[in-house]
């Protein structure tokens, strides 16, 4: 499986934020699969959302199977499950000696309907989920609108501490519906760890979607894993005063009462390449009230 780098049709606007960065993985084939006999310790939930007919089943059969669908079949709810792992400077391949060593990576893909009338049973897929793609078509602006209309606060909803990336979908197209810099800024506004357009049907970029989620979703558990050390070591100290703790929270209230994060430049963002730095914490304030009226013994 390739990716095609030489269509000049195709636009390279994207960013990869820091979580994203990270090495690239080799889907295995079925020969190899066979060799696992046991689930790896590395095992992921992906789920795509998105408008009908944007792409998003074009996107993994296209991974899963390397090559595009000829035929498109509307989905309600479809599962794929791949099995990758890390590329090696020696390009060795998977052997019964290694199918459990950590860089083999299981990645459960759900594929769903972007219809309203399938909301209840789409909200049913984001139960622990490792990762969303949020997804539109660069060639139809209301895919991208609709997305912090309906997708962001509906992904919000249901599973809040989970990491986002938006694709763009169908880039191959010659023509592109949005204006430059849309795709991005909706990124900024939704907190989205990257924005990546891809052609599944030229294979542009959608390794490098995957690769991306991965890398992501293991460097949110390394955070996750030093969080807790340093949460057991912080137990073990005095707690702060009341006082200082009610002023604590009036500061960040006064001081996150924007939708967007103001340290976040659109205008910083290389569009060539993947080497910015991404703002990784999601811009999505939640508003804390003081209580009043309350006695603390202590």
């Amino acid at each position: 499986m390739s990716n095609n780098n030489n269509n000049n049709n195709i636009s390279s606007e994207y960013f990869i934020g820091a979580k994203g960065k990270g090495p690239s993985y080799n889907l295995l084939d079925e020969d190899q699969q066979q060799l696992i006999t046991t689930n790896p310790k590395n095992r992921f939930k992906i789920v795509i959302v998105g408008d009908s007919g944007c792409g998003k089943t074009s996107l993994l059969s296209s991974y899963i199977r390397g090559s595009f669908p000829d035929v498109y079949e509307p989905t309600i709810f479809e599962n794929h499950r791949a099995y990758l792992q890390k590329k090696n400077p020696d390009n060795s391949n998977l052997t019964s000696k290694n199918i459990n060593n950590p860089d083999l990576v299981c990645l459960d893909l759900w594929d769903t309907a972007g219809q309203e009338d399938y909301e209840r049973l789409r909200r049913l897929s984001y139960e622990d989920s490792n990762l969303v793609i949020i997804a539109y078509s660069v060639g139809a602006r209301e895919t991208l609108l609709n997305i912090p209309e309906v997708w962001a606060p509906e992904v919000l909803s249901y599973c809040p501490d989970v990491p986002i990336i938006l694709v763009g979908l169908k880039a191959d197209l010659p023509i592109k519906a949005n204006q430059p810099g849309d795709s991005l800024e909706v990124a900024k506004r939704i907190g989205a760890l990257a924005h990546i357009e891809v052609s599944a049907k030229e294979m542009y970029h959608v390794n490098t979607v995957f690769d991306t989620c991965i890398n992501i979703i293991l460097n949110n558990e390394r955070m996750n894993k030093r969080s807790s050390v340093l949460e057991n070591h912080q137990t073990h100290r005095r707690f702060p005063s009341a006082t200082l703790k009610r002023n604590s929270m009036k500061n960040n209230n006064n001081n996150n009462n924007t939708l967007i994060n103001d340290d976040y430049d659109i205008s910083n963002i290389n569009k060539n390449n993947d080497d910015y730095q991404g703002n990784d914490n999601y811009n999505y304030q939640h508003d804390y009230k003081e209580k009043r009226n309350c006695c603390v013994i202590v």
